[in-house]
């Protein structure tokens, strides 16, 4: 039988290449590429000249990409892969620095991947892949690094102060029992014993409680999180609520990620003026449309973009519960009712009035009119319409907005163009969640999330990157005919 050579021990005249070790295309040499285009002064300047030499950045970039383009988010298992697989080997130059390591670099390097995000959006944008004829916005719940059991409300955190010190009243009764036994013993001297482990538990815990009990009196929360303060409790599919923050990003026809925020809001749409503003800044130009679902819908929101000139398909929550069927009767709903400006009344489905009542006035915002029916009670088919006496509609100043932008919605084109939204921007979250396990952050605290939730987006470009160059390398390349 004939078996191609098999030599374990077989040593090598002259080393081999680091470059020899991957294919071309392969997804870490791209990254390779990328990163040596980077401008990395920012990451530069955090070192100084003095003490032990540290790792070059550059390299810790190149691996801290590639494990976060792979799903592995742990120091550990990275640390792991660089003496084991040869991507990493290539990436770190042979280096193995420790857990703790690159543990520290990610922690204390958030802020540079600002910079890094807006400059790879930049080089995709040379490379051909960014058009911003339209962009699609969305956000997604990510789980922080919290457990539920650990959100409390202010009933919570009075009963827990209370037991804590009950058990610190009990432990220093226990303490004080223990030193007069002990100075029968040995005398009054002082003890050279330390304070009592479980008494400095407690007296921790009990400063959390305070301080959170403290956040929740300024009014600025209805439940704090003791292990992160700043997550919010937020509702995710099909899943119980749990401490989360907010992802949303801005994604351009090509799918690759222009603007990226992270916010601790479970509400989308404070999110759209700061993406918007963050598409021009990142790209040098405005899009020329938005597609967003009904989380970002309000008059404000439609307000800015008319201002900007961007032509937007964002669709009223009581919009959607009609196309998808979950209004009960829709035929009453409020965008059936038609208005007479002559007579400033409206008239139901049925043909019954609803006169001027009065106006209701709402602060900063623009006031209320609000119309009242008058033969309500009488009509046979009132517990559709309404659950009280008489149906009443209340109109918005703005609500030309609303009907302009349903009526675009509404037409065969408005149709077709927000019927992208669905594969623009919803399957890079599907992306990061099931094929790179990110639904979850491993860092605490808005300003770490939010560095670790652009790492996320940063590689999602990247990869991005790497199917664009492998498909253009297999281009076929036209040869000129011989004269």
């Amino acid at each position: 039988m004939s078996f191609k050579e098999y030599d374990q021990e077989q040593r090598f005249l002259l080393p081999p290449s680091l470059h020899d070790f991957l294919p071309e295309g392969h997804l870490a040499k791209v990254i390779n590429e990328v990163v040596n285009e980077l401008d990395l002064s920012e990451l530069y300047a955090r070192y100084s000249d003095l003490g032990c030499s540290a790792y070059h950045p550059k390299m810790m970039i190149k691996v801290l990409f590639y494990a976060y383009a792979l799903g592995e988010r742990s120091s550990r298992v990275i640390a792991h892969r660089l003496k084991s697989d040869l991507a990493y080997m290539y990436l770190s130059a042979l280096q193995h620095p420790d857990f703790r390591t690159i543990c520290r670099f990610r922690q204390d390097n958030l802020t540079a991947l600002k910079d890094l995000f807006v400059q790879l959006v930049r080089l995709c944008r040379e490379m051909g892949m960014v058009s911003l004829g339209t962009i699609a916005i969305d956000g997604t719940k990510l789980k922080a690094n919290a457990s539920q059991r650990r959100t409390k409300r202010a009933s919570n955190l009075e009963e827990e102060i209370a037991a804590i010190e009950k058990e610190m009243e009990s432990l220093l009764k226990e303490c004080q029992e223990t030193d007069k036994r002990e100075d029968e013993l040995l005398g009054e001297e002082e003890s050279p014993y330390e304070v009592n482990p479980d008494l400095r538990d407690r007296q921790k815990l009990k400063e959390k409680l305070l301080k959170a009990k403290e956040k929740l009196q300024e009014g600025k929360a209805k439940e704090v999180n003791l292990t992160d303060e700043e997550a919010t409790t937020m509702l995710h599919k099909g899943h119980q609520p749990q401490p989360s923050y907010n992802g949303e990003i801005a994604v351009e026809e090509h799918g690759i990620i222009v603007a990226a925020t992270l916010s601790s809001n479970a509400a989308d749409y404070q999110a759209l003026r700061e993406l918007t503003e963050q598409v021009e800044a990142n790209t040098g130009e405005i899009p020329v449309s938005l597609l967003a679902d009904s989380g970002f819908f309000s008059y404000e929101n439609l307000q800015y973009l008319e201002k900007r000139g961007v032509e937007g398909y964002i669709p009223d929550q009581r919009m959607e519960s009609i196309r998808k069927g979950t209004s009960k009767h829709p035929e009453f709903h409020k965008g059936r009712f038609t208005y007479d400006e002559k007579s400033n009344t409206y008239t139901c489905p049925l043909g019954k009035t609803l006169r001027y009542k009065k106006l209701m006035r709402r602060g900063g915002k623009p006031a209320l009119l609000i119309y009242r029916g008058q033969e309500c009670p009488h009509c046979p088919r009132r517990g559709e319409c309404t659950r009280s006496i008489q149906r009443t509609i209340s109109w918005d100043p703005r609500e030309f907005l609303l009907q302009r932008m349903r009526a675009r919605l509404t037409t065969v084109e408005g149709k077709r163009r927000y019927g992208k939204r669905k594969y623009l921007v919803e399957p890079v979250f599907g992306d990061m969640k099931e094929n790179r396990h990110m639904g979850k952050l491993l860092l605490r605290g808005k300003r770490k999330a939010k560095g670790e939730f652009l790492l996320m987006c940063i590689v999602h470009n990247l990869r991005k990157m790497a199917k664009h160059l492998r498909l253009r390398e297999r281009e076929p390349q036209l040869v000129p005919l011989p004269v």
